[in-house]
């Protein structure tokens, strides 16, 4: 039983700052301790995994800011850690038809969401709304695309608690652990990280014990991809791509029929 975890930083257990997860120099310690903290809620998942069976964790850094760096020496060596590819198409080392569930530890809400500590969709403070067939989703309902495509459902997530109303909305199944609560876009309220990776590992593991009575996630296709931005300057750029539709000054469309495309933007 494979189960697969991948994990982002806003949304970790300690974090109440940008700088812990987006410091451009690689040795500042707030940047260290964020490593830190990504390590220590990644190592309460993957326990989490294999208390409930596992016989196989992988886990992959999906923060982009890391460029697949952000472990510290101290992940759980039972873990395999996988890649995600930085060339076209996008694809995400590890996870296939041979896994048994999907996973994410400190997520966060996507663009726009009130009380959203670091809330975005990709591009922090650029990206206004990811768009598919008409229904908003942020990284977690792609990510569940994507894991559908191999018919692989997302059971679990970790995050603040706008992340975790996100996941409530969109996938009732799925169990979440909060680790704050924010207050603002760029400040939160932390929950004792002790108590939280204690949580983390036990609802993981319960949400990898119940994974077989849950489908995985799935939209007819072709999928309609929208994209808004703040500014019409990255709308300008997108839409030079074949295949791009213009639908007004901030947002481009294009059309995919493979979820697993769904990281994989024009041009």
């Amino acid at each position: 039983m494979i189960v697969w975890i991948c994990t982002d930083m806003e949304g970790l257990s300690g974090v109440d700052h940008w700088d812990q997860c987006y410091h451009p120099d690689d040795n500042a310690p707030e940047y260290l301790y964020g490593r830190e903290q990504l390590t220590a809620d990644t190592n309460a998942a993957i326990a989490g995994a294999f208390d409930a069976g596992a016989t196989e964790v992988r886990v992959v850094d999906g923060h982009g800011r890391n460029q697949n760096k952000g472990f510290t020496e101290t992940l759980d060596a039972r873990a395999r850690r996988c890649w995600i590819a930085s060339r076209k198409p996008v694809r995400w080392e590890g996870l296939d038809e041979s896994v048994h569930c999907v996973a994410m530890i400190g997520q966060h809400a996507m663009a726009g969401t009130i009380h959203g500590f670091l809330d975005h969709t990709q591009i922090p403070k650029e990206l206004c709304r990811f768009s598919v067939n008409g229904v908003e989703y942020g990284e977690l309902g792609q990510l569940a695309l994507y894991a559908g495509a191999y018919g692989v459902p997302l059971v679990y997530v970790s995050g603040d608690e706008a992340c975790c109303d996100e996941v409530q909305r969109q996938f009732p199944h799925a169990l979440t652990t909060s680790t704050k609560r924010g207050t603002g876009w760029e400040t939160c309220a932390l929950y004792n990280c002790d108590e939280v990776r204690v949580a983390i590992r036990r609802d993981l593991a319960e949400a990898v014990r119940l994974a077989k009575r849950h489908n995985a996630f799935s939209l007819p296709s072709p999928l309609n991809i929208a994209v808004e931005w703040a500014y019409s300057a990255k709308a300008d750029r997108l839409a030079k791509a074949p295949g791009v539709v213009r639908t007004d000054a901030r947002t481009a469309s294009w059309e995919i029929t493979d979820p697993l495309d769904i990281f994989t933007w024009p041009g």
